[in-house]
């Protein structure tokens, strides 16, 4: 079929803003994508639907369209209302017909009609008996269907249990419960895998195939993807999982979508906190059209992923840390931070801190040379606090990326102890100052088998108490009592002096 036969679908009342010199195009597939590089999931002569929920800009106009390559026509659906004039030029210049289709119009109409086309043309079923499968899937998402029914129906096609990841080893949805080790060693494969498709084999020994969902996302770490039982799965079966993929892609879109109106709303709450004019009244109602509750506690996390040139995947990666013990809402603060409101719900900000470093160093698999830093703030229950609380966060934030590692967190707690003065000291100093206060120890230690640096760490965690110390050594006193002069020896230092005493556990922390 020719793209003028679909314009004669009273049906369908499709509309022509561009490449009305082109109708005569054949169309040979339909596709539907909302990826803002949907490349890999589209076809030649194939029919694009979009909704259009990737578009930012122009510049996101001509990578879409770019990306298309040689598709037959762009058939642009309802979720801007009106394609935006700058969609309309990249399409000119292209030399891509873009069309439009009524509100009341679902993509899974056009879907039936062109099948049913393809279909009376050839005279048979479409070469690609996948179309079929394709066409249901489609069916399912864009009328309504959740994620849960399109996994099901794939899983059912493919006879196989089949899920929808995060890279954390989060389960979005799946057809059947998975473990978590199984979840871990996918995430593992998935964000270390050299190229993918991919497998990984399980303790029992079975087989369970990773597949990624799509290009959206800038870095692994910001993706999802696709598991499935046996080994990569070839012929129409790969078309199922393709399709699959692109349909999981274009529903997250959808998400973030309804995402960007709420960090639209915290955009503004931050930007009134920050004029120093914030009156109560006015912080109140943006936090209840947030529905972001104080009364049961509240924090503010903030992050930084320096990934390179990979710098705008803070946002759904602190999205994902925080799911789906306390998801808050979060926006981005710079090219490669963002910040969280987050209830706590009945969570203890220890609870929550340690869920998003468990996930955190799930991704440190995949951050190559990059980090990811985070600062939690304390907790408060009332929206009067609220500036402070996000300054904290900010703050600790900045002390954990002085540190060295490549996850790292540091909470409210933290910037109120000893650990903040020495997070702030460059890393050679700090090594230094233990190596002159603890060296001549260490070395003792090593060239003796003796345990006087675990001695100084009781006696001092002890407070001194020779009894104490004594006891949680296992030693007698007069052993202690022996060690202990031992290590002023070594050190020249007295533990009897108070000054002494702070430089000694001051160096035990320092790494």
């Amino acid at each position: 079929m020719r793209l003028r036969d679909l314009l004669q679908a009273d049906q369908l009342a499709l509309k022509v803003l561009t490449g009305h010199d082109l109708l005569d195009r054949r169309v040979r597939g339909v596709a539907t994508t909302d990826l803002p590089d949907p490349a890999m999931f589209v076809k030649t002569g194939e029919l694009v639907l979009t909704e259009l929920t990737w578009h930012t800009g122009p510049a996101s106009s001509r990578d879409f369209v770019r990306s298309l390559g040689d598709v037959a026509a762009l058939v642009a659906g309802t979720a801007l209302k009106v394609p935006p004039a700058d969609l309309i030029d990249a399409c000119a210049e292209a030399g891509l017909p873009l069309l439009t289709l009524p509100v009341d119009v679902p993509f899974s109409q056009v879907t039936e009609h062109v099948l049913r086309a393809l279909i009376v043309e050839l005279g048979t079923t479409p070469p690609r008996p996948a179309y079929a499968a394709r066409r249901r899937l489609a069916s399912t998402l864009v009328d309504g269907g959740s994620l849960t029914k399109l996994v099901t129906a794939v899983a059912g096609e493919l006879d196989v249990p089949c899920w929808v990841l995060s890279p954390t080893g989060r389960v979005i949805v799946g057809s059947q419960p998975l473990g978590v080790a199984a979840r871990l060693r996918l995430a593992h494969t998935f964000l270390t895998a050299r190229f993918l498709p991919g497998m990984v084999t399980q303790e029992d020994g079975t087989v369970l195939s990773v597949f990624p969902v799509g290009k959206g996302a800038s870095h692994r770490i910001a993706n999802w993807f696709l598991a499935y039982a046996g080994e990569q799965v070839q012929g129409e079966n790969e078309d199922l999982i393709v399709e699959l993929a692109a349909l999981v892609a274009l529903e997250r879109s959808r998400l973030e979508a309804a995402q960007r109106i709420e960090r639209r709303v915290l955009d503004q709450l931050l930007t009134l906190l920050e004029s120093g004019d914030a009156a109560l009244p006015g912080v109140v109602s943006r936090l209840h059209t947030l529905h972001v509750e104080t009364e049961h506690g509240l924090v503010a996390v903030a992050l930084s992923a320096r990934l390179g040139g990979d710098g705008e995947v803070a946002v759904p990666v602190l999205d994902e840390l925080l799911r789906p013990l306390a998801p808050g809402i979060v926006t981005a603060t710079g090219p490669a931070e963002a910040l969280a409101l987050v209830p706590l719900a009945g969570n203890t900000a220890e609870e929550l801190t340690n869920h998003v470093l468990r996930g955190a160093r799930t991704l440190e698999a995949g951050l190559g040379e990059g980090r990811i830093t985070l600062g939690v703030s304390s907790v408060t229950t009332g929206p009067a606090a609220l500036s402070s609380l996000i300054e904290e966060a900010r703050h600790a934030l900045t002390l954990a990326a002085l540190g060295g590692e490549r996850v790292s967190v540091v909470t409210g707690d933290d910037v109120s102890s000893h650990r903040t003065l020495l997070a702030a000291i460059p890393g050679e100093l700090r090594r230094a100052f233990r190596a002159r206060l603890l060296g001549r120890l260490e070395s003792y230690d090593a060239a003796n088998q003796t345990d006087l640096l675990e001695t100084l760490q009781a006696y001092l965690e002890e407070s001194g108490s020779w009894t104490a110390t004594a006891e949680r050594l296992h030693v007698h006193v007069n052993t202690l009592r022996y060690r202990v002069r031992r290590i002023e020896e070594l050190t020249g230092r007295s533990l009897n002096s108070w000054d002494e005493r702070v430089d000694f556990m001051l160096a035990l922390r320092m790494r």
